[in-house]
């Protein structure tokens, strides 16, 4: 899970349809070690499955990437650019997740993604 793996969650603040997560880096993660040795960077794919797994945790429901509507990977996000950083997402009642990693004013990734929920 990246939610555990890859990211921690410091602090967690939820709303009617979404939350805001500020996150700080598991440093010693297998993923940073070989992605890339000497200068680590976060995955956009885990960085998709991160927003996944936080509306997961936030509607308590198992939830299934159906479609990337649109994505764009505007920074590269290292471990140190992870501490503090927050991931925010909302899901709209068509199962439209946005969700955006950024700090202060620097935004890493933004995305739309299509999810369903399972029974």
């Amino acid at each position: 899970m990246v939610l555990s793996d890859l990211f921690k969650i410091v602090s967690l603040e939820t709303s009617d349809n979404g939350c805001t997560a500020v996150l700080s880096p598991c440093r010693e993660s297998e993923v940073y070690k070989g992605h890339f040795p000497d200068k680590p960077i976060t995955p956009g794919v885990l960085m998709i499955k991160g927003a996944v797994e936080l509306m997961e945790r936030v509607s308590g429901k198992h939830l299934t990437l159906r479609e990337v509507k649109n994505i764009k990977y505007l920074s590269l996000m290292t471990p140190d650019d992870v501490e503090g950083c927050t991931l925010e997402a909302k899901m709209d009642a068509d199962g439209i997740l946005s969700a955006t990693y950024k700090k202060d004013d620097a935004i890493f990734a933004k995305m739309k993604l299509l999810l369903t929920r399972n029974t």
